[in-house]
């Protein structure tokens, strides 16, 4: 069987790739995967005639100097490439205009069996078929987070996605749950995945000049969330307030992006608040850092911190990386978080600052002491094949 993962709408972000990832990692632990061709679609984000721009001033270069122009991997459209450099080897790597058109050419070209996972819908008749997935419903509990023009754009694109798919994934029960509460009228069979975080083996070899580099030193706690309203730092905040007045030895980290489109100004609030506290010295914000420097800090870390109140998958990707290390994990008790399984995590009741502050403390009073790596990297293999038979029953059912 030849299967297509479909790049498309996921490579522009840190979860996206990091999700993309998973789906790679789980199908190919199966053992079936043996007989199987992988191809990842990677589309080109630029337009048209900056790749033309681009590829004229490498042959000008070359004139120039009398070398040849730079080979077509060193190209923009190339640079996806590094993101999955892990599965070279057991993937296919293709790179393709980010149109419809040049999808359409390549699965034939290919003779791909299966495309997988659609963001958006290809259309009841497209072939070869496909899987869809969705993400989450947030905008059905959090509508004061979006416009009324956004929630019916996401009303409709679940309805349009559900119900000209044959199946779509999804990366929790929860959200399975309420594609049949919000979505009544979807006809597409839903596989939820279970939550199968996996330790990467680069991340076994300690790197204390990270930390270093970035002015962390132990002990501390990890958020590492994107700053957006629902992640609910502000908890977090609350808690460590109480905590350091006990413990000034202790700092705060958080990495992310310090911005949320939705309010530019939730974040200079949050700052703000920390100043008047005096906290805004040991609360340190690195903001959107390389993958690996977040891993070793959190390798570090005394626990996780998970305050959000909305997840579309257990615990979000900080909690997956979490448990994948064995890191402490000290996580909001919401139903799609309540799904996260194994590791060392324990749970506080969403917006309680004050029971967040007492499981700090017991963490702080009673260190984890990590599996072993051996240990670590069985368990993650166990769950991604349980995760890849999912994926795979869902490739079955439209094939």
């Amino acid at each position: 069987m030849k299967v297509g993962i479909l790049a498309r709408d996921f490579i522009q972000w840190t979860g996206g790739v990091d999700f993309l990832g998973m789906v790679l990692d789980s199908l190919l632990a199966v053992p079936r995967a043996e007989q199987a061709e992988f191809h990842l679609l990677i589309p080109d984000l630029q337009p048209r005639w900056a790749r033309v721009k681009h590829r004229a001033r490498q042959g000008l270069r070359g004139l120039v100097s009398g070398k040849p122009a730079a080979p077509k991997s060193a190209s923009p459209e190339g640079a996806g490439s590094d993101l999955f450099s892990e599965f070279r080897g057991r993937v296919t790597i293709h790179h393709l205009e980010n149109t419809r058109r040049a999808l359409v050419r390549e699965v034939r070209e290919l003779e791909l069996d299966v495309i997988l996972p659609a963001l958006h819908t290809l259309g009841a008749g497209f072939l070869p078929p496909w899987v869809g997935y969705v993400y989450d419903f947030q905008h059905k509990y959090f509508p004061e987070y979006f416009t009324p023009r956004d929630c019916l754009s996401r009303d409709e694109h679940f309805a349009d996605l559900l119900t000209s798919a044959r199946a779509v994934i999804a990366t929790s029960r929860e959200t399975a749950g309420d594609i049949a509460k919000f979505v009544p009228e979807a006809t597409a069979r839903v596989f939820a995945l279970p939550f199968a975080p996996a330790l990467n083996p680069e991340w076994m070899e300690d790197c204390p000049d990270i930390p270093a580099r970035h002015g962390v030193a132990r002990p501390f706690f990890l958020v590492s969330n994107q700053f957006w309203i629902h992640k609910d730092h502000a908890t977090a905040f609350e808690a460590f307030r109480a905590l350091a007045a006990r413990h000034p030895e202790v700092s705060l980290i958080c990495t992310g992006s310090t911005r949320d489109e939705r309010d530019p100004t939730y974040f200079p609030r949050l700052m703000d608040k920390l100043k008047s506290w005096g906290l805004d010295q040991r609360v340190r914000v690195l903001g959107l850092i390389p993958k690996r420097d977040q891993i070793e800090i959190m390798k570090n870390a005394c626990a996780v911190l998970q305050p959000t109140r909305f997840e579309g998958g257990p615990g979000g990707g900080s909690i997956y990386n979490a448990v994948s290390l064995d890191v402490p994990a000290i996580v909001s008790d919401l139903p799609v978080n309540r799904e996260v399984e194994g590791g060392a995590v324990e749970f506080f009741p969403a917006g309680d600052a004050g029971a967040l502050c007492e499981k700090m403390e017991k963490r702080l009073a009673a260190p984890h002491v990590r599996a072993s790596w051996d240990s670590l990297i069985n368990r993650g293999q166990s769950r991604r094949a349980a995760c890849g038979a999912v994926i795979w029953q869902a490739i079955d059912f439209v094939a």
